[in-house]
């Protein structure tokens, strides 16, 4: 399965308030299994993270850093931070939506 995105619409770049991202993130094959289960691929879930806040924000970003151990269950919500070139720092919170790992962008908060 491919990552589906949509246009990123009119979102300001990111200067510290909060910014409802206009269209979803859904980022497929996210998946990694392990011993707990199947859990979000850090690995994967960052670069799609990047790509949708640039867009959206039209900010260059310089890294994502997401939590390795969420495990993959509907509705389960997660945070990454996300860090711009210009130096300011923001959370991205996202929420899985399905056992695919398919992934719901819904907010972006000064960090």
């Amino acid at each position: 399965m491919g990552r589906i995105i949509g246009g990123a619409g009119n979102v300001p770049a990111m200067d510290g308030r909060t910014r409802l991202l206009l269209v979803p993130l859904l980022a497929g094959g996210i998946l990694m299994s392990g011993c707990a289960g199947t859990v979000i691929d850090a690995n994967k879930a960052e670069p799609a993270i990047r790509f949708d806040v640039q867009e959206a924000t039209n900010t260059k970003v310089e890294s994502v850093d997401c939590p390795e151990d969420i495990e993959v269950v509907a509705g389960t919500r997660f945070t990454c931070r996300v860090f711009a070139a210009d130096g300011a720092v923001a959370v991205a919170e996202a929420e899985i939506l399905n056992e695919d790992a398919d992934v719901r962008m819904l907010r972006l908060t000064k960090g």
